[in-house]
């Protein structure tokens, strides 16, 4: 009977899920409105709704009455929702959402009817314990960042941009949500740990 190993090595331990970027890609870069996500990388304390369903249809056949058969239907992605903590200067959020409504005083939108309002988002899952990283031209992450895993999401634009609310008797941090809808995603892994996993992807 063949000897199993289980002691762990750094190949078999799982990714850590609190040391990720998150990286806008504006798909029209004359945007104004989105200059301030033009390709900036943020932190955030949580990305959530990384998941993808699809729907089952029940089909049923005549002369083939004891199952029911099940046959691929519509394909759907969960919202993302991402959450930091409020810095100053840091309106670039809150930028992209007016870029979709106008207010009365006529301080909301100023995009072009031709400009895209919509984002393609990159999100690297990085190593830990932090090791050094022979790809000295990611320009998503530090040089000293290894990339484990990359989701690249497509074709995303907020639908809520809210804030915590203030109360003189917490005892807590400010915090700004904005949920994204969005077209679908793909993944990349890194095949080792001396190449990050890559940033091409198809076209969605």
């Amino acid at each position: 009977m063949a000897t199993i190993n289980n002691r762990s090595t750094l190949l078999t331990d799982p990714l850590r899920n609190f040391r990720f970027l998150v990286t806008f890609q504006p798909q029209d870069s004359n945007n104004t409105a989105l200059k301030g996500l033009n390709n900036v990388t943020l932190g955030f304390t949580s990305v959530s709704g990384l998941a993808v369903t699809t729907d089952s249809i029940p089909y049923r056949e005549g002369g083939y009455n004891t199952t029911v058969h099940q046959i691929p239907g519509q394909t759907s992605f969960t919202p993302l929702t991402l959450q930091r903590g409020v810095i100053l200067g840091t309106r670039q959020n809150w930028d992209w959402m007016k870029n979709l409504f106008a207010t009365v005083n006529a301080t909301g939108s100023t995009r072009a009817v031709d400009q895209n309002f919509r984002c393609d988002i990159e999100i690297a899952v990085l190593s830990h314990p932090i090791p050094g990283s022979p790809n000295q031209n990611d320009t998503a992450t530090t040089s000293t960042d290894h990339v484990a895993m990359r989701f690249k999401v497509f074709n995303a634009w907020p639908t809520t941009v809210a804030y915590s609310d203030l109360n003189a008797g917490d005892n807590a941090l400010y915090v700004e949500q904005m949920t994204l809808v969005h077209e679908g995603f793909d993944i990349n892994w890194a095949t080792d740990l001396t190449t990050s996993a890559s940033s091409t992807y198809p076209s969605a």
